[in-house]
């Protein structure tokens, strides 16, 4: 039997002196390590090459990420207060950004956190706490509003093609931010049927691989929508979208691309440029009266805050962090506890009026098949209670008691197991239930019982 062995190189144990690779390694997501190296890169192009040169008498012999990495690690280690002075004029730099109306406050910690994640990765002592300080205040509420629903119809009448009009009701039913179209792939997805194949609803998982994955859920309207791209996509390709390919796929490109929150963004543009809610901004306005994306999240709040929708349930569906779990693998609706909740808002999150009465006439049908199944319990349990009352079991006990009483004749205990046998043998179960239930009731009574009112017309 063969041994493992454990080897260890000397490259390898020298790749953990290089700083770039250190960030590279401690993240464990694509997606997110795509992005981050790509902020990152956007934060190290703009350090003045003067800086390495006064403090470390050298300027980095490239504009590679890792040489512009590695050599700001260096700067970091030798002065941690000027690496720290380097990031908080960045901030202050994207702030005036964000005072224009040209990036979200929200978004900005995201362009600090692969400085964070190269830094604590290379065990640079840097005080964040007074750096985050410098952070805008999160967008809570703002004077911007959500899109209408007329608004939102509007939008998928003039949408050029179907996956304009899938983009609008996946954004506007799931309520994720924009970035989430860089992460999503077909595996996110989960469709949730009724018997008869209809929609009831789907899942999607939101930023896979991420610390902050978090899942929504999208309405029947989208998910019908989602079924007509896949066959699209077929038509297109040859083959169904793979489990691992992007959900929304760009057209420009011959081979299968992401069309990622860019690409989204302008498409989303232009259509509402098209209807009419983009027009000039007027001197002094920096912002639009809905924000280009944002606008779909808050139609999501919106409505679920209307549809009555349980506020910790909503926040988790927002990806806002409220202590519930969310961390274990789902694969079927039974496996999604928040989907009840999600329920009541999907009248309010149709986009479409015909899909919404559609919606209506199935909830209708529903309660019909309901009741219709209750009245069929009730009979049945009417019947296991008849038959307990006034069923054979119960008729025949009563027959055994009966010629045990001391007080019966000894005629009586004769012609009585036969009077019993001729009424099993020559009624109906019907019958003989409906004899048994009028001598019940006249016993129970004291009242004296004809014979010929037992079966009228028999005797």
């Amino acid at each position: 039997m063969s041994k493992f062995q454990l080897k260890i190189t000397i490259d390898e144990i020298n790749e953990r002196n290089v700083p770039y690779q250190l960030f590279l390694d401690s993240i464990k997501s694509k997606e997110t390590l795509r992005k981050y190296k790509k902020d990152l890169q956007s934060f190290l192009k703009i350090i003045p090459v003067k800086l390495y040169k006064n403090h470390l008498g050298k300027a980095p012999r490239n504009k590679e990420p890792s040489t512009l990495a590695n050599i700001f690690v260096e700067l970091s280690k030798k002065d941690p207060e000027l690496a720290a002075n380097v990031i908080a004029t960045f901030i202050k730099n994207e702030k005036k950004v964000v005072d224009a109306g040209k990036l979200s406050a929200n978004t900005l910690p995201n362009h600090v956190k692969p400085i964070k994640v190269l830094l604590d990765a290379n065990r640079i002592p840097v005080h964040w706490k007074s750096l985050n300080k410098l952070l805008p205040r999160r967008e809570t509420s703002s004077n911007d509003r959500a899109y209408t629903k007329t608004e939102l119809q509007k939008m998928i009448q003039v949408a050029p093609d179907i996956t304009d009009k899938l983009i609008i009701q996946l954004f506007s039913s799931g309520g994720f931010r924009l970035e989430s179209w860089n992460y999503f792939t077909w595996k996110d997805y989960i469709a949730f049927k009724n018997k008869d194949g209809s929609y009831r609803g789907g899942s999607l998982l939101v930023y896979r691989g991420d610390p902050e994955s978090y899942w929504t859920f999208v309405t029947p309207e989208a998910c019908s929508t989602l079924e007509l791209y896949r066959e699209k996509w077929k038509a297109d390709i040859g083959a169904y979208p793979k489990p691992d390919d992007p959900l929304i796929r760009a057209v420009k490109y011959p081979m299968i691309h992401r069309l990622n929150s860019k690409g989204v963004r302008k498409r989303v543009e232009k259509i509402v440029t098209e209807i009419g809610l983009r027009p000039p901004l007027p001197p002094g306005k920096n912002r639009h009266e809905v924000q280009l994306d944002h606008g779909f999240r808050k139609y999501f709040n919106t409505m679920m805050r209307r549809a009555k929708v349980n506020f910790l349930d909503k926040e988790d569906m927002m990806g806002h962090k409220v202590g519930l779990e969310r961390h274990y693998e789902r694969y079927q609706e039974e496996d999604f506890e928040r989907f009840p909740e999600y329920q009541k808002a999907i009248p309010f999150l149709t986009i479409s009026n015909e899909e919404l009465l559609r919606l209506e006439n199935q909830q209708k049908q529903e309660e019909i098949n309901q009741l219709e199944t209750k009245n069929h319990e009730i009979d049945d349990l009417r019947k296991r209670i008849e038959e307990l009352e006034y069923g054979p079991e119960k008729r025949n006990l009563v027959f055994l008691k009966g010629i045990d009483n001391p007080d019966m004749s000894a005629v009586e205990k004769i012609l009585s197991p036969l009077v019993h046998l001729v009424i099993e043998k020559k009624y109906s179960e019907e019958e003989k239930r409906e004899m048994f239930k009028k001598m019940s009731e006249a016993k129970k009574t004291g009242k004296a019982l004809k014979l010929a009112e037992l079966l009228p017309g028999k005797f």
